[in-house]
């Protein structure tokens, strides 16, 4: 059995891949204009991968034991779609962290699979994290 305290991680994880996806979705619908329309793609890209996060977490939730039990914290994305992918590229890298952390707490209750697995959603967080800065230039 997992501790509380790696249950509670995962929960706050996953209620910022909702929001995330979530706000993507939003992000993506306020695009109009056509020379942003790669951004536009990007971000519509990008919710397929953070519902998969989601639903990763909520399976391991359930797996160890726990309940999923996300909040939401969706606001109004920016209009100007520079200040978007600015706000998001610092989002990703918080979503780094917190990937980092969780493998750390994985490793050390012995769940290995969950600790690889992290850090692999970690290198994608980052990996998003750089397409959005080299999208801004």
């Amino acid at each position: 059995m997992a501790s509380q305290a790696l249950i509670d991680g995962l929960n706050r994880q996953l209620s910022r891949e909702i929001t995330t996806f979530l706000r993507y979705m939003a992000q993506a619908a306020t695009i109009a204009k056509f020379e942003h329309d790669s951004v536009r793609k990007m971000y519509l890209e990008e919710v397929n991968d953070e519902v998969g996060h989601a639903q990763y977490l909520m399976n391991q939730i359930v797996t160890l034991g726990g309940v999923p039990e996300p909040e939401i914290h969706f606001q109004p994305p920016p209009r100007d779609v520079r200040e978007m992918l600015r706000c998001d590229a610092s989002q990703e890298q918080t979503d780094v962290q917190n990937y980092v952390q969780l493998a750390a707490l994985a490793e050390q209750e012995g769940f290995y699979a969950l600790k690889l697995k992290m850090e692999e959603q970690a290198a994608d967080e980052d990996e998003h994290g750089w397409e959005m800065r080299r999208a801004v230039g």
